[in-house]
């Protein structure tokens, strides 16, 4: 895969297309969920490749403008993070180092350009991070993530290859499943569906990722089509 350059936010004015489709997908989940307080959303996907760290920084970009209130994106993905590519920034000095003693957490915030919106990157390199998100740390660090922002955006690894995302649900109050059309299987998708079900994750909907099938990789933003499904819809 190409190395992404630049920052995501340079392909995020209101005119662009994915700017458009990111708030009709804001605009759908605040109306279908109406008088739902969903603060803490998680990004996921069944495998890996199918665009949900993309994804979750057009989300945490569309809810930070749009709804102008404190947010951040935080990257869970600790074996392949990808948000601080998508941002244009170091990884380091983040959810790793805080989760193992090496930085306060409010000193890894990191700013973007976009108002109201921070970056919590993966940070270092570790070699148990299932280990480290069933610890009482990682509670503790989303009750002290939840306190300083309104709204928390969290790109997390795919479903089936970890148990990560799983982990995860509790302190989530809903998620949505990135699929790239063409390429994952439906029973695929059924499976980590009735995973993340099955966890107590409250699946909120299906992002559906080049849909017109056109793109060769998932970082291909000029041709980049969303959908966007309810759980109303069978899979």
């Amino acid at each position: 895969m190409d190395k992404f350059v630049g920052s995501i936010v340079d392909y995020f004015d209101d005119e662009s297309p994915e700017a458009a489709e990111f708030r009709r997908l804001h605009s759908k989940l605040k109306n279908i969920y109406a008088g739902h307080d969903l603060k803490n959303l998680l990004v996921t996907s069944a495998t890996m490749n199918e665009g949900k760290s993309t994804s979750a920084a057009l989300l945490a970009c569309t809810v930070a403008r749009y709804r102008e209130t404190k947010t951040i994106i935080v990257d869970c993905d600790l074996r392949r993070p990808s948000v601080h590519q998508l941002f244009g920034m170091a990884k380091e000095e983040g959810m790793a180092d805080v989760l193992m003693g090496k930085r306060k957490l409010d000193s890894c915030f990191k700013a973007t350009a976009v108002e109201n919106l921070k970056v919590l990157t993966s940070g270092g390199i570790i070699d148990n991070p299932t280990e480290l998100f069933n610890s009482q740390r990682m509670k503790d660090l989303f009750s002290e993530i939840k306190f300083y922002f309104d709204t928390v955006i969290v790109d997390s690894p795919p479903v089936l290859p970890v148990t990560d995302s799983l982990i995860l649900s509790p302190e989530m109050d809903g998620a949505l499943v990135v699929i790239k059309a063409g390429q994952t299987h439906k029973d695929v998708v059924r499976r980590a569906v009735e995973l993340m079900r099955n966890s107590g994750l409250n699946l909120l909907g299906t992002i559906i990722n080049n849909q017109k099938g056109v793109l060769p990789y998932y970082y291909d933003y000029k041709y980049y089509g969303y959908d966007y499904y309810t759980k109303k819809h069978q899979l």
